[in-house]
């Protein structure tokens, strides 16, 4: 690595990332009609009552849930606010839709899954959960809940905690939970909405693409994460790779409902065929190669990043992304790049100075079918022309 690349912030998304082609709330379509037959039910359950809805009427399946972003430590002091019946923000629930008594969480999901692990005795790597780095109640430091019980009166008193809880229900139409979760994560730091995805869309195909994201590889590094991303980006990147590169689901503009879609029919697909995920093994394989060979090609500091006056941006961009990992996961493509090196990064930079389209098109609207189009024609067609190697263009309506 050199002087300059390790100086690279790793963690720090908001300095490396170019939010132009996120997923965010301008993706919603909701109008206020949407919200008339919406019904909000207060409601106060305990500790022990929230702890055995889960795993019934209340999912928190692993595969589904945000990355630990909780340390023990602040797990721990989680159960010590509870014990000391320190008012703890709400819950947020929302009836599933078709299922009277079933609930996906909006906002909450780990405080009700350091509440699971604390009863159950342990985290969900199997370690054993006991209290540390307490601040008020330091004789209970290093205590499991099996040790609590030995103690009627913190069991007790953990048992009958209140939480507040509010259910939402009557809702029609997926976006109003959107919204609504937007407008909970509209601080300082923005949640990606896989966390939401994977709650409303549960299925053997998000499945497998957590599990297979959980093994550092070439995504992270592209995305400088040194483990699996808390807030889901190496997820929504592969499902955005997958989506651009499969036939049958369009892209219509809406980065959404496109991502929405995909995940649904995958869903379906793997459910009806257990050979699915060999094939989209292979698929990501795929993707992993391109990334290594266009790091390689371009180095780090320009490798998906836009390219304009002369000068590479230091911030990632996800259309840019699109298109140079969509052409490169094309195996004949990457051999051709090993062959003939550097000839593909100054393909790139003649690209972007001759054909204001093409910046254009990963700049300000590219969320637009039409830039979308744009970006994907110009730079596949500059690569078919110049390797004479022929392969499709996403499905863009």
């Amino acid at each position: 690595m050199t002087t300059n690349e390790s100086k690279i912030s790793w963690e720090d998304r908001d300095q490396f990332e170019d939010d132009a082609a996120v997923e965010n709330e301008d993706d919603l379509h909701v109008a206020a009609s949407d919200f008339d037959r919406l019904l909000i039910a207060p409601s106060d359950w305990t500790v022990s009552t929230i702890y055995d809805l889960i795993g019934k009427q209340l999912q928190l399946d692993p595969a589904y849930q945000r990355r630990n972003v909780w340390q023990v430590q602040a797990k721990s002091q989680f159960i010590e606010s509870l014990l000391l019946g320190i008012p703890i923000p709400q819950i947020l629930l929302a009836s599933k839709a078709g299922q009277k008594n079933a609930f996906l969480v909006l906002d909450g999901k780990q405080r009700l899954t350091t509440i699971k692990e604390f009863i159950d005795g342990h985290f969900s790597d199997g370690r054993s959960f006991k209290l540390k780095g307490l601040r008020i109640l330091t004789n209970l430091e290093g205590m499991s809940w099996n040790d609590l019980q030995n103690n009627d009166d913190w069991a007790d008193r953990l048992r009958n905690e209140p939480l507040r809880t509010t259910v939402l229900r009557g809702w029609e139409n997926e976006s109003v939970l959107y919204e609504i979760f937007y407008r909970l994560n509209s601080g300082s730091v923005k949640l990606s909405p896989m966390e939401l995805r994977m709650s409303l869309l549960p299925g053997d195909f998000l499945k497998f693409i957590i599990s297979w994201t959980e093994t550092i590889g070439p995504i992270h590094h592209l995305l400088r994460k040194r483990q699996p991303d808390a807030r889901m980006s190496d997820v929504e990147l592969a499902i955005r790779y997958l989506a651009f590169r499969d036939q049958q689901t369009q892209y219509t503009g809406d980065l959404k409902l496109f991502l929405d879609d995909f995940c649904r029919t995958k869903n379906a697909n793997f459910s009806a065929d257990p050979q699915q995920e060999n094939n989209y093994q292979d698929i990501l394989s795929q993707m992993n190669e391109a990334i290594i060979a266009g790091l390689a090609e371009f180095g780090e500091k320009a490798f998906c990043r836009k390219y304009s006056e002369g000068v590479y941006e230091t911030r990632f961009n996800r259309a840019v992304f699109d298109v140079l990992v969509g052409a490169l996961s094309y195996n004949d493509v990457r051999l051709w790049v090993r062959n003939n090196p550097g000839k593909m990064k100054q393909l790139y930079e003649n690209v972007c100075g001759q054909q204001p389209g093409f910046v254009k098109s990963v700049e300000t609207t590219t969320k637009s079918p039409e830039a979308t189009r744009t970006r994907f024609n110009i730079w596949y067609d500059a690569v078919k022309s110049e390797t004479g190697i022929h392969f499709p263009i996403p499905n863009i309506k």
